[in-house]
């Protein structure tokens, strides 16, 4: 139920936690828009004073990368509120929730200037101690800001218990110690770290060097990471120092806001942290062959969605002259054990455009539907459905996506939400194709089977909404266990883990 603010209309719920309710709301003075934190703590009267006192210093803080605070006010319940500038760019949290995690450029882009703020508050005595992804904001341009300064202060305030993030915790902090300037540049650290790989730091490890992590990834950029995530709090570098070395480390680069910047990694993001730039042969012309095949079987696809028959050139068993361009390029050999079984063997719409096709009367449907095909066709069953997957990116067509998910698989969810923003706000996946390698079948039952594979993303581009184009360079990730369902349409996907 949203809170009764004086001076305020509430407009709309923009979040709720542990922490706290976030909504967006008009000053009625003047109809300005903004946003009221609203926290439960142990004295409002107390607690507002504090806040009051906390604003004060903030503004005499020059940074841009700090979300604008402009009053407190005490709720009739026991709540505080905090009145905010309104942010709309999103948080860190959902921007690497879509994406699952940011190149080195865009970590750059955003690291920096939060040690920047970082350092900035610091000089004025203030500790931010609760860093968090879903503390850091985007403004509509990109621009990284630190919000909720003080929140955990507040929250705490009087004894009272604050549940922080322990994965981004300093260990001296996560051990009961007093939240500390040298603190806030480690928790800064460990969500560069998130930013990079996907995943938090292992605190069981004390030096993560770059090859650990993925040989795309700058050795000075973890470098600079792991002098603050260094154990020793004495250590670590300032938060001033800390935004130095991190803006030499890399070219900054802008970071993509919407969910269209890799949807490879919704399907992955779990094992992110082993991916690894290969390089996979093609003639000159893949290219230019792929993208027609992709182009006319979204044409294709779009029409017979339009009709009411858009999975049917899928799952069912027409004849060949039935199907569309794009589903005649995936027919290709079935796959034999021992091909199933070699590592530089893939099959399907990726293969076909990597090195010459022999047509046979093999069936992509065949694949698909044969209860057997995981046993002595894992590669060209995979194949056949992540192929599915990049012609769904490619047409912007969440629906097709019930030709590569088995029902109940989470991260469809996320790929349509991938699509329906893509379609949206009109951007577009240029050249995206999914390739698998060393597909081993390791067990199943009658309708299910996991399979052991690798899956490799070549370079491609997306358009974004505002007519740039951005390159995504070539990315392996894997290996990696699929679980496979068997529908009543044929094998799926039901879900993705480590091996």
């Amino acid at each position: 139920m949203p809170p009764l603010v004086p001076g305020f209309t509430i407009t709309s719920a923009l979040s709720s936690d542990a922490k706290g309710s976030t909504w967006a709301a008009m000053r009625t003075l003047d109809d300005k828009p903004l946003v009221l934190k609203v926290i439960p703590v142990s004295d409002v009267t107390e607690a507002r004073a504090k806040a009051v006192q906390l604003m004060a210093v903030l503004d005499g803080i020059e940074n841009e990368h700090l979300v604008g605070q402009h009053g407190a006010i005490a709720l009739a319940d026991g709540e505080l509120a905090l009145v905010l500038d309104r942010v709309t760019g999103g948080s860190l949290a959902r921007l690497l929730g879509e994406r699952g995690n940011l190149s080195p450029g865009e970590t750059v882009t955003t690291l920096a200037p939060l040690f920047g703020a970082l350092a900035a508050l610091h000089a004025s005595g203030v500790e931010h101690g609760d860093l968090a992804p879903r503390s850091i904001l985007f403004s509509a341009d990109g621009r990284p800001l630190i919000g909720d300064v003080g929140v955990a202060r507040l929250m705490g305030h009087a004894g009272g218990q604050v549940d922080r993030d322990e994965s981004l915790m300093a260990p001296e902090v996560a051990a009961g110690a007093v939240p500390s300037a040298a603190s806030d540049v480690y928790s800064m650290a460990a969500i560069g770290w998130l930013c990079l790989t996907g995943a938090p730091p292992d605190p069981a490890s004390t030096i993560r060097c770059s090859t650990t992590v993925s040989p795309r990834i700058p050795a000075l950029l973890t470098d600079v990471l792991n002098s603050c995530l260094t154990a020793n709090p004495t250590a670590r570098p300032s938060a001033r120092a800390a935004a130095i070395e991190v803006f030499d480390a890399v070219q900054a680069e802008s970071v993509v806001l919407t969910s269209v910047a890799d949807p490879a990694t919704e399907i992955t993001r779990r094992i992110r942290a082993t991916a690894a730039a290969v390089s996979v042969p093609a003639p000159p012309s893949a290219g230019k062959h792929l993208r027609g095949s992709l182009v006319i079987g979204a044409i294709a696809l779009l029409v017979m969605m339009a009709i009411g028959g858009g999975t049917m050139w899928f799952v069912s068993r027409s004849p060949e002259p039935a199907r569309p361009a794009a589903a005649r390029s995936l027919a290709q050999v079935r796959p034999s054990p021992a091909a199933t079984a070699t590592s530089s063997t893939t099959s399907g719409l990726a293969t076909a455009d990597l090195v010459p096709a022999t047509p046979t009367s093999g069936s992509l449907t065949d694949v698909v539907t044969a209860r057997e095909s995981p046993r002595i066709a894992a590669a060209g069953l995979l194949q056949s459905l992540v192929d599915a997957r990049a012609l769904a990116y490619a047409a912007r067509n969440p629906a097709l996506l019930d030709l590569v998910y088995a029902p109940g698989a989470t991260r469809a969810d996320a790929d349509r939400s991938n699509l329906g923003t893509a379609l949206e706000r009109g951007a577009t996946y240029l050249e995206l194709r999914f390739v698998v390698k060393d597909a081993v079948y390791l067990d199943g039952t009658s309708d299910t089977a996991r399979v052991r594979a690798t899956i490799v993303t070549p370079a491609y581009e997306t358009g974004q909404p505002d007519g740039r184009r951005v390159v995504h360079p070539q990315e392996t990730v894997g290996p990696s266990i699929f679980t496979l369902s068997l529908t009543r349409d044929g094998w799926r996907i039901l879900a993705l883990a480590l091996p």
